[in-house]
């Protein structure tokens, strides 16, 4: 103000500003003088018209400030007694920059004080997204949206229902009539036929307020204030309410509440959707995770019960003719490695085709089973294989076992087969023998396992020509 009286040689200058009060004075040079006392707005009403950008008497100017098309404020200037010609259009400018330095002032007081609880709201919302976002569970984003949303939209009780299926809602977290954060998750029921359960903005938008209401809890009347509720999307689709209300302290809602629970009730809906798939994916995952276990895990049972029914002759339930010719070459090369003998015993059953043709096929291999079961028991030295090689004939092979020790497994099944009495006819004159052909050999470069076998088979042939029920071995 002392400026512009300087420069424009003026007695003094005052700033009046237009307040919800009405009109204050501001700033001047000289606050003592007036040239043009204001009484009342009405006396104004005439010269603060924009279409006026100034009034002029003798001894002062009024240059009213507009902004918008409102008087927002007024500058009076005291002239000169005897003052050089002036042109009050020169103040015009000045009072276009004043009314723009005025509005700024004044809109930036009013955001500072009636509006710093709607930008500390939302600030909290922008930190509650991002606190969602850092949840551990879905029950922890439920938990922290009910805990920390009633601090920072500052209302009484907050609670999250979910729905659960046709007309089916389901409690997570909500207030109870003290105001305290609980678990609510034991509550499910129909959705009941309140206020809100038709409300076309309950129904298909973001908010529905009904003020001087009934407030519940757990569905019982507790109380009477205002209660809102927000609609929890995923997408078209609804998944849920958001309840409020005062009822602890009656607070009413602000203006910007309706918004604010707006912008809440997007931010819980997309964590929401975002948590539930996440969880609903690492659900499935862990599923498959543990039906890839399972028939992992039972492929290996039939990939067992395959290998050892292929290993297994199916009547006799001994090991069969392939694992026998699998298991020579292995014993013979580890006894070449370290020079020690292989013995092998070739069984056959005497006079089969005759017990065939006395009891059938189904006694003759009742017959073979019960060798079979009684030679497999016989021989319990390491390595050594007892084995149908087919039809009536069996093996048993002894790694490391010399011919005095294959001599001495000959006659023990000599005898095993003798002790079981199974009769050769019908008759029971005579009973079920064995006749068995012995080979031992150390392995060498000058002989082989089929030598082995050979002989042992020559040998199976010399008993039956001795006369059955014996071993023969070549010296």
């Amino acid at each position: 103000m002392t400026l512009l009286r300087q420069n424009f040689h003026a007695e003094s200058c005052q700033l009046y500003v237009k307040t919800a009060s009405g009109w204050q004075y501001f700033a001047g040079s000289a606050p003592h003088l007036n040239p043009l006392p204001i009484e009342n707005e009405q006396d104004l009403s005439e010269w603060l018209q924009p279409t006026k950008p100034f009034y002029q008497n003798k001894t002062g100017l009024w240059l009213p400030l507009h902004r918008h098309q409102q008087a927002i404020g007024l500058l009076t200037v005291q002239l000169p007694t005897q003052p050089q010609p002036l042109d009050p259009e020169y103040f015009v400018p000045l009072a276009v920059h004043l009314s723009a330095e005025i509005d700024h002032h004044t809109s930036r007081e009013c955001l500072s004080s009636s509006h710093q609880p709607l930008l500390n709201m939302l600030q909290g919302l922008h930190d509650i997204s991002f606190m969602l976002w850092r949840a551990n569970s879905l029950d922890d984003l439920l938990l922290k949206a009910v805990d920390h949303g009633k601090q920072v939209l500052q209302i009484d009780r907050i609670a999250i229902f979910l729905l659960t299926g046709e007309n089916k809602m389901k409690g997570t977290y909500g207030t109870d009539i003290q105001g305290n954060t609980v678990k609510e998750d034991y509550f499910e029921t129909s959705i009941p036929s309140l206020w809100y359960s038709d409300h076309p903005q309950a129904l298909h938008g973001y908010l529905a307020i009904k003020n001087n209401t009934p407030l519940y809890h757990d569905l019982k009347p507790v109380g009477k204030g205002w209660s809102a509720y927000t609609s929890l999307w995923d997408g078209d689709r609804r998944v849920g309410w958001i309840a409020y209300d005062n009822l602890v302290t009656g607070k009413p809602l602000a203006d910007y509440h309706s918004h604010i629970l707006k912008q809440f009730s997007f931010i819980v809906s997309q964590h929401l959707v975002r948590r539930q798939a996440e969880e609903s994916l690492s659900q499935l995952n862990t599923e498959l995770e543990q039906r890839v276990s399972d028939r992992t895990q039972q492929l290996q049972q039939l990939n067992w019960k395959l290998e050892h029914t292929c290993r297994q002759d199916p009547l006799t339930q001994v090991p069969n003719r392939r694992v026998f010719d699998q298991t020579l070459p292995l014993e013979w090369r580890r006894a070449k490695r370290h020079r020690l003998p292989v013995s092998l015993l070739m069984i056959d059953v005497d006079h089969f085709k005759k017990f065939n043709d006395s009891y059938g096929h189904a006694a003759g291999d009742r017959c073979l089973k019960l060798i079979a079961t009684k030679l497999a028991s016989q021989e319990r030295r390491a390595g050594a294989l007892f084995a149908r090689y087919g039809g009536e004939e069996f093996v048993l092979l002894l790694p490391g076992q010399n011919a005095q020790a294959a001599v001495v497994a000959a006659e023990k099944t000599l005898h095993a087969v003798r002790t079981l009495q199974i009769p050769v006819d019908e008759h029971q004159f005579s009973h079920v023998t064995v006749s068995i052909g012995v080979s031992s050999i150390v392995p060498d470069s000058q002989n082989s396992a089929d030598l082995l076998f050979s002989q042992a088979d020559r040998a199976l042939y010399q008993a039956k020509s001795s006369g059955r029920d014996s071993y023969f071995m070549f010296g």
